[in-house]
This record gives C-alpha cells, sequence and structure tokens, in this order.
C-alpha cells in the first residue's frame, strides 16, 4: 500500500505485477493528476467565499474546505518528493525475497507493516 505520510493519497498494488517504472508512473498519472484536481477544487472554494452574492454561511464552509484542501495539497507535494527520489531509483524486486525484504526497499513511500519494524532490530 503506498501512502502520503497523512494517508491523503493511497494507491494498492499487487506485488507480482510491479514493475521498476511503477513508481514513475504513480507519480505521473495518478499523483500529479490528483494534485491538479486538489488545486482546482481549492481555487474554487476560494473564490466561492470572496463571493458577495452568497451567505455567510456559504462562505464559511468554502473557506474551510479550502483550508482542508491546502492541507491535503502539502501532504501530497511531500510525498511527491518522496516519491520522486523512489522512483528515479527504478528498484528492482526479486518475489523470492519475501514481502519483508521488498517491503524494506520502499518504506518511506508506503504504510508502515505493524511488526515488520520489529524484525529490523
Amino acid at each position: 500500500m503506498f501512502s502520503s505520510p497523512k494517508g491523503h493519497f493511497k494507491a494498492l498494488i499487487y506485488m507480482h505485477r510491479y514493475q521498476p517504472d511503477l513508481c514513475s508512473r504513480m507519480l505521473n498519472d495518478y499523483l500529479q493528476p490528483f494534485i491538479a484536481k486538489l488545486e482546482a477544487n481549492k481555487q474554487h472554494q476560494t473564490n466561492i467565499g470572496l463571493r458577495e452574492d452568497i451567505s455567510t454561511r456559504e462562505k464559511t464552509s468554502a473557506i474551510k474546505e479550502a483550508d482542508r484542501i491546502e492541507i491535503m495539497l502539502k501532504d501530497c507535494r511531500e510525498y511527491a518528493k518522496t516519491l520522486f527520489s523512489v522512483a528515479t531509483q527504478r528498484i528492482e524486486i526479486d518475489l523470492d525475497d519475501g514481502v519483508k525484504v521488498n517491503y524494506q526497499k520502499f518504506k518511506e513511500v508506503l504504510v508502515p507493516i505493524k511488526g515488520l519494524e520489529k524484525d529490523e532490530e
């Protein structure tokens, strides 16, 4: 399970279908378009918050939504930087090594597995 630090972006992959360019494809085909949609939605909510022809309640709601989207954007942008560094490595995996070994190769971009960290110590 690939996941941003706060979990605003997640993608589940099947280990047997992994290819070295998967992180790059995930970044370019999924994360970047998701960020663009968030930015457009934030701009839309900000514009609603600035309108004079709607109620104060609607404005407040739009501003809160824009703030919530900004938090999501920060999380996703931070994750994009981390995912880019992993993508440039074009990491190979060997299915015979098992999940424990292969998971460690990607641990900075994956959801931590409870108990797996204990085996490292």
